[in-house]
């Protein structure tokens, strides 16, 4: 009898992280199902996944808990459950896997293993009172319906700890390729102007979606008080998104501050953009459950400057591999900038970052996530 495994998640893009899971789970025998949203058109995505035998199910789910495309979604899901017998359920991202755990529930009586992988829980001690009660509460109530949960870094583990789940993992990231980024060789001049970025300036680098909660708005902040602003470049690399208009923000505090920012858009070749634009970089968010984009700078050994939360704060050691910052103050933006405008300690700190990278290397987690698998699916 063929097994089937079914993975679940928000976007098609997350599947760029899910690889090696969908490899392993072929190895194990099983065929792959996978559902997502590809708004986003993702052909190439598709067809790595027809590849791999995968049976690929579009959806529509939105980020909040109750529009039409979320609940469309749950009536999606359902169906699908209903129609095929899945071994294996494995679900990404704190949204999706609370409609995926309340909808596998009945069919874990009949064998279903339910796996939860966090990704980033939606709350942290910074959260309000009201955001901090109402996930957390969430995530309780849904930790009775699943077999395992996964987490990425260690305040969401000690969080899911606290939960009902009976098995709750700690693993290294999801996909640092780190042979990926050592040894990159590329025209740093040439890439600099055909980014559009001066050649003769500091480059400050922020990679990652342009939304509120990436926060890159302080860095801005924090570069329009340095007294020699005009010696750095603010490099913003990442998808504009239709929701926050943090691009135009951006760019108005970018003027009245007299700081030089160039907007270079989304970008699959990070390695390059990181040799090329990253004398310094940046990491501001609010929250992150891991932050692939700092970690793939630690790996060509650019030091940080990062928001002091849950997951940055697992590879950004203060004074070490860069310098830990509050989210929601300037002066420590400002401080650490100006700090590693000093090359010398640039040069200092590069072994240390490569090191750290090291640790999460894609080696580490595919033998964590394969224990897991083999763990929770011969219970």
């Amino acid at each position: 009898m063929e097994k089937n495994a079914l993975i679940v998640t928000n976007t098609i893009g997350m599947f760029h992280f899910l690889w090696t899971d969908i490899d392993m789970l072929n190895e194990m025998g099983y065929k792959v199902y996978a559902m997502a949203d590809n708004r986003a058109g993702e052909e190439h995505t598709l067809r790595m996944m027809a590849d791999r035998n995968v049976t690929f199910v579009d959806t529509r789910i939105d980020g909040v808990s109750l529009t039409k495309n979320t609940r469309d979604f749950y009536k999606q899901l359902r169906r699908l459950l209903a129609s095929h017998h899945f071994d294996l359920v494995h679900c990404h991202t704190p949204l999706v896997g609370l409609f995926v755990r309340i909808a596998a529930r009945k069919y874990r009586k009949k064998g279903t293993k339910v796996i939860y992988t966090t990704h980033g829980l939606p709350y942290t001690p910074m959260s309000s009172r009201k955001t901090f009660l109402v996930y957390n509460t969430l995530e309780r109530f849904a930790s009775r319906f699943c077999d395992a949960i996964i987490t990425i870094n260690h305040q969401d583990y000690g969080y899911m700890k606290a939960t009902h789940c009976k098995n709750v993992f700690l693993i290294s990231g999801v996909g640092l390729d780190c042979r990926r980024f050592s040894n990159v060789e590329v025209d740093r001049t040439a890439y600099r102007r055909k980014l559009g970025v001066p050649v003769d300036k500091i480059a400050v680098l922020v990679v990652g979606r342009l939304i509120y909660h990436k926060n890159q708005m302080i860095v801005v902040k924090a570069l329009a008080e340095l007294p020699d602003k005009d010696k750095f470049v603010f490099v913003v690399c990442g998808h504009e998104t239709t929701s926050d208009p943090v691009a135009q923000e951006l760019v108005d505090l970018s003027e009245k501050g007299g700081v030089q920012t160039v907007f270079i858009g989304f970008h699959s070749d990070m390695p390059e953009v990181i040799a090329v634009c990253a004398d310094i970089g940046v990491m501001p968010s609010l929250r992150e459950g891991l932050g692939m984009a700092g970690l793939e700078m630690l790996c060509e050994g650019v030091p940080l400057v990062g928001s002091d939360v849950q997951g940055i704060r697992e590879y950004l050691k203060d004074g070490v591999t860069g310098f830990l910052c509050n989210p929601f103050s300037v002066e420590d933006f400002k401080n650490g900038i100006q700090k590693l405008a000093d090359p010398d300690l640039r040069r200092r700190m590069k072994p240390d970052c490569k090191a750290m990278a090291e640790k999460f290397d894609i080696s580490i987690s595919m033998a964590q996530r394969r224990a897991i698998y083999e763990k929770i699916l011969n219970q």
